[in-house]
């Protein structure tokens, strides 16, 4: 297991611009927490959870600002409902943002796991 993921509560508070205690930490990590598992499906890393990590145990910096863009984007939608604003490039309602995608694209799944194709 990457020491940091799955990301935490903390992390979406930061991507959200909340401040501590306003809205729940179990609500907050339910969404950072699945953002997190989409990404894993998409990289492999449901298949293998050590893919992709570095040397120092981390998985690399792109992986924490993918989860922290698509935790907040469901947590807008989710939250927010009509008055969110969709994504620039990403209609709603898409699974994996596609500029998330993009920041992911040097970290494939391995044939016939995961991964946009």
């Amino acid at each position: 297991m990457a020491s940091n993921w799955p990301l935490k509560a903390s992390d979406l508070r930061k991507a959200i611009g909340i401040d501590e205690g306003q809205e729940d930490d179990d609500e907050l990590t339910l969404f950072v927490e699945t953002a997190c598992s989409i990404i894993d499906e998409h990289t492999g890393r449901t298949a293998d959870p050590r893919r992709h990590l570095r040397p120092d145990g981390k998985l690399p910096p792109q992986f924490v600002l993918a989860g922290r863009e698509q935790a907040k984007h469901m947590w807008n939608q989710t939250k927010n409902g009509p008055r969110s604003r969709p994504d620039e490039g990403a209609p709603m309602g898409v699974g994996i943002l596609a500029k998330v995608a993009v920041w992911l694209e040097p970290f494939p799944a391995p044939p016939g796991f995961g991964g946009g194709k």
